[in-house]
C-alpha cells in the first residue's frame, strides 16, 4: 500500500532529499492514485521531478487556506479604494504581509516556482514567509470564488487591474510572465488526453484543482499521451475510470522491457554502444509525443539498433493494449 499523507509529510519534514529519493518516479495524482512515470524537463539537468511541484508539497490544508482567503478579503475591502488604487493597493499588501508575518524574498522567484494555491506553505510553517504566496490571492467575491483580488474581472477590484502594480511578481515583469511549468504542457496534449483531464477534474473544489490539475496529473497525461490516443481509438477511454487507466499504465511501467540496468546494460548488443539518454531521444525522428512516452517509461535504446528496438517496444505496447481489449470484451457484465 502507498504511504499515508502523514507518513509522507513526516519524511519530507525530516529530509527533503530522502523524500524525493523514496518517491522518485512515483507521484500521487487526483484521489491519491499512485502514478508511475519518469518525469522530464530538458531545461533542467535534463530531469526535474514532478514531486518538486506544488501539488506534492505537504500543505496547511483547505481549512487554513480558506481562513487566510477570508482574512485577506476582509482586509482588502477595508483598505482598497477604487478612486485611489495606486495608493491603497500598496497599503493593503503591507498590512496583509504584516498580519501574516510574511518576509519578502525576491530570490524566491528565481526557481521553477509560481503562485501556489493549496500547496503554498509547508505544514508547521518550517519555511514560513519564504515561498511565493501572493497576498492578492483570496476570495474575490461573496460566493467564495478563489482568485486574484486585484484582477480587473474580480468583483473586489471593481474593474481596476492592479496585479502588476503590487503583485508578488511585479518586480519580474508582472504576473503575466509567471505560471506553473505544467501550464506549458497543455498545448501539447491531444484531445484524448484532454478528455481524461476534463473527466478527472470535473466537480473538484478549488483546493483539489489547485493540488492536482497544475502538475503531476498534467505530466502523467503528457507521458502516456500516445497510449491514450490508441485507447480512445479502441473506445476504451469513455468507460474507464482514472484508476483503471492508471492501473494499466503503472503495469506497463513496471514491466517495461527496455530499461537500465535490467535490459540495455546486459544486452549482447550493448558492449560497444552506450544507451541513448533523454536528450538523445528528444532528437529522434519519431513523433514528439512518442519520444516523451519513452522517456517517461525510462527506456534505454541503443543508438546502433534504435530502429529495431523501436519496433520492438511499439509491438510490446500494441500487444498489451490488444490483450487488455480482449480481456474487457470477454469479461462478463454485471
Amino acid at each position: 500500500m502507498e504511504d499515508s499523507e502523514e507518513e509522507r509529510t513526516a519524511l519530507f519534514n525530516r529530509s527533503s532529499l530522502a523524500y524525493h529519493r523514496k518517491y522518485s518516479d512515483r507521484y500521487l495524482g487526483p484521489g491519491n492514485i499512485l502514478m508511475k512515470f519518469k518525469n522530464f524537463n530538458p531545461l533542467k539537468d535534463p530531469q526535474i521531478e514532478a514531486s518538486q511541484y506544488e501539488d506534492s508539497f505537504p500543505d496547511v490544508g483547505r481549512e487554513e487556506m480558506e481562513k487566510r482567503f477570508s482574512g485577506r478579503r476582509n482586509l482588502f475591502l477595508e483598505i482598497y479604494d477604487r478612486e485611489h488604487p495606486t495608493q491603497s493597493l500598496p497599503r493593503y499588501m503591507k498590512a496583509a504581509q504584516r498580519n501574516e508575518e510574511y518576509k519578502y524574498k525576491p530570490a524566491a522567484s528565481s526557481g521553477p516556482v509560481s503562485l501556489f494555491l493549496g500547496g503554498s506553505v509547508p505544514a508547521k510553517h518550517l519555511q514560513k514567509g519564504e515561498l511565493p504566496e501572493c497576498q492578492l490571492l483570496g476570495f474575490v467575491d461573496g460566493e467564495r470564488t478563489v482568485g486574484c483580488m486585484a484582477h480587473p474581472w474580480a468583483e473586489s477590484s471593481q474593474g481596476y487591474d492592479g496585479r502588476d502594480q503590487v503583485g508578488f511578481f511585479n518586480h519580474t515583469n508582472g504576473c503575466r510572465s509567471v505560471g506553473c511549468e505544467a501550464s506549458e504542457e497543455f498545448k501539447f496534449l491531444s484531445p484524448s488526453a484532454m478528455k481524461i483531464f476534463d473527466k478527472a477534474v470535473g466537480g473538484m473544489s478549488w483546493y483539489e484543482y489547485s493540488r492536482h490539475a497544475t502538475s503531476v496529473f498534467v505530466y502523467y497525461l503528457r507521458s502516456y499521451d500516445p497510449i491514450l490516443q490508441r485507447l480512445n481509438e479502441k473506445g476504451l477511454l469513455n468507460t474507464w475510470t482514472l484508476e483503471q487507466l492508471v492501473g494499466f499504465t503503472n503495469a506497463l511501467y513496471d514491466e517495461w522491457p527496455m530499461r537500465k540496468p535490467d535490459w540495455s546494460m546486459h544486452h549482447p548488443l550493448s558492449h560497444n554502444s552506450n544507451p541513448m539518454n533523454s536528450l538523445d531521444l528528444l532528437s529522434a525522428d519519431i513523433p514528439l509525443a512518442e519520444r516523451i512516452m519513452y522517456i517517461a517509461l525510462d527506456t534505454w535504446f541503443l543508438p546502433d539498433h534504435f530502429a529495431l528496438q523501436l519496433q520492438q517496444v511499439r509491438d510490446h505496447v500494441e500487444r498489451r493494449m490488444e490483450a487488455l481489449h480482449r480481456e474487457l470484451c470477454i469479461r462478463p457484465t454485471r
